[in-house]
C-alpha cells in the first residue's frame, strides 16, 4: 500500500550504530509503501565544525580519557528535559530543522539519536508531528526522554519498566529491539539445524568446519590494543580458529598478517559487509559493548565476552548483558584469555549462554517498527495534528529559532 507521505529519520555520527539503525528503518519504511523517507545528520549539517570536534573528542574519549566520558555520562543519566543544561544541548540544529521542516512538511519524525531540538519546538509553538524515538543502547539515559515524545521502541523489557518509573507511560512504550541490517534477517535460527548452519558457513569462508570458532571484532575502541593477546591464546589451541575482523583499519590488517598470516587457525579479514555470516558461523565473540553490535549478537545466539569496556553507555550495556546471562565482562587480557579458554573447554557453558540469548531475541525490530509506525500514524486520515501547522513554519522562516 503506497503512502503519500514523508518520514523524517534524524541520526547522528558518533559512531556508526545510530546510522545503521537509521537506514535499517529506511528500508523498511520504504518496503511498507512510504512515499519519501528522509535521512538527517543534524549536527553534521547544521554545525559542521562542532560535529567534527565533539566526534574527535567523543572517539579520543575511549582512548585517553575514558573515566571522564564515564563520569559525564553517570552525572546526567538522571537528566530531566526541563533542565536549564537539557534546554542547551537540545537547542543545537533548529535553523536546519527549521529548512527541513519547511521544504519537506514531513508527517512523522524519528530519532535515533537522542538530539531532542524538535520537542522543545512541540513545547514552545505547539508543533503537531508526532515524534517517535528508537533507543539504541541497552542503558537508558535522561537524553531520550521527553514528555512530548509521542511513542518510544526500546530493545528490552528492562528498559521498558526502567522508563515507566521515569514517568513514561506504558502505553507510549513498544519492546522491539533495535533495529539491524537486514542481512541479519535471512537466517531462522533453527535449534535442529544451528550447527549444520554453522559447519555450512565456515566452510563457504575457507575455514575448517568442526573447530571451535572465536569471532574478534578487533577494530572495535578498547579492544584493539588487546589483539595480540586475544590471537596469542588462540594460536595455542590445536581445537580453536579465530576469525579476525579488523573493519578499516587497514595497518591492523597488515600488522596481523605479518604476525599471524602463517597460522592455519588464524583467519584476518578487513573491511566486511557479510558480518551476519561471521557471527553466525561462529561459537562466541571478543568486542565492545556497543549497541548495535549487541543486538547483532543476540539475533544470532553468540555468547560475548567484552574486553574493559568503556565507562559510559558501553559498561552500562556490558553489565546489563552480563546480568543476563548472556556475556562475561573481563577487566584484562590475562583474565579474557583465562575466561574464554575456560568457555571453550565447557561448551555447556557457551550453550548456557545462547539458551538465555533465545529469551532476549527479538526477529525483525526493522520491519515491526515501521510496520507499527504506519499503522499508528500514516493509515489514519489526514489531520491538523500529522502536520506542521503553518503558524509555526512563519515563525520559523522569520528567524524567530536561532
Amino acid at each position: 500500500m503506497q503512502h503519500n507521505s514523508c518520514v523524517l529519520i534524524v541520526y547522528a555520527s558518533y559512531g556508526d550504530g545510530h546510522l545503521q539503525a537509521a537506514r535499517s528503518l529506511y528500508d523498511s519504511l520504504l518496503e511498507q509503501g512510504v512515499q519519501r523517507v528522509i535521512l538527517l545528520d543534524l549536527m553534521a549539517e547544521a554545525h559542521p565544525f562542532i560535529n567534527e570536534v565533539t566526534r574527535f573528542v567523543y572517539m579520543q574519549s575511549f582512548k585517553t580519557i575514558p573515566h571522564l566520558y564515564g563520569w559525564v555520562y553517570n552525572a546526567t543519566r538522571d537528566m530531566k528535559a526541563n533542565s536549564p543544561f537539557s534546554n542547551w544541548l537540545h537547542s543545537f540544529g533548529v535553523r536546519r530543522l527549521r529548512q527541513v521542516l519547511n521544504i519537506e512538511q514531513p508527517q512523522l519524525i524519528v530519532h535515533t539519536f537522542p538530539q531532542l531540538a524538535l520537542p522543545h519546538l512541540k513545547t514552545r509553538w505547539g508543533l503537531k508531528v508526532p515524534l517517535i524515538n528508537i533507543l539504541t543502547d541497552y542503558d537508558l539515559h535522561g537524553r531520550w526522554l521527553h514528555p512530548h515524545i509521542d511513542h518510544y521502541y526500546v530493545p528490552s523489557v528492562h528498559m521498558r519498566n526502567e522508563a515507566i518509573q521515569r514517568g513514561i507511560p506504558a502505553t507510549n512504550i513498544s519492546v522491539t529491539g533495535i533495529p539491524l541490517h537486514r542481512s541479519f534477517e535471512q537466517y531462522s535460527v533453527d535449534p535442529d539445524e544451528y550447527q549444520a548452519l554453522k559447519q555450512r558457513l565456515r566452510e563457504q569462508a575457507g575455514l575448517h568446519p568442526y573447530k571451535k570458532t572465536v569471532l574478534l571484532l578487533a577494530g572495535a575502541y578498547g579492544v584493539l590494543k588487546h589483539v595480540h593477546e586475544v590471537c596469542d591464546e588462540i594460536v595455542h589451541r590445536q581445537d580453536t580458529q579465530l576469525v579476525v575482523i579488523c573493519g578499516k583499519n587497514q595497518a591492523l590488517c597488515r600488522d596481523l598478517n605479518r604476525s599471524y598470516g602463517h597460522y592455519e587457525q588464524i583467519h584476518i579479514e578487513g573491511f566486511t559487509r557479510r558480518m551476519s555470516d561471521w557471527m553466525m558461523l561462529s561459537d562466541c565473540a571478543v568486542t565492545k559493548p556497543g549497541g548495535i553490535t549487541m543486538s547483532e549478537c543476540i539475533r544470532c545466539e553468540l555468547p560475548v565476552f567484552l574486553l574493559k569496556p568503556v565507562p559510559g553507555q558501553e559498561l552500562a550495556n556490558a553489565l546489563y548483558l552480563q546480568q543476563e546471562g548472556i556475556a562475561e565482562v573481563c577487566h584484562s587480557a590475562a583474565e579474557l584469555a583465562q575466561v574464554l579458554g575456560t568457555a571453550l573447554d565447557e561448551p555447556e557453558r557457551l550453550e548456557q549462554m545462547r539458551n538465555q540469548m533465545e529469551l532476549l531475541r527479538m526477529p525483525d525490530a526493522a520491519g515491526y517498527i515501521a510496520n507499527d509506525l504506519v499503522a499508528r500514524y500514516l493509515d489514519a486520515p489526514a489531520t491538523d495534528t500529522t502536520a506542521v501547522p503553518m503558524r509555526v513554519l512563519n515563525k520559523l522562516s522569520k528567524g524567530v529559532y536561532r
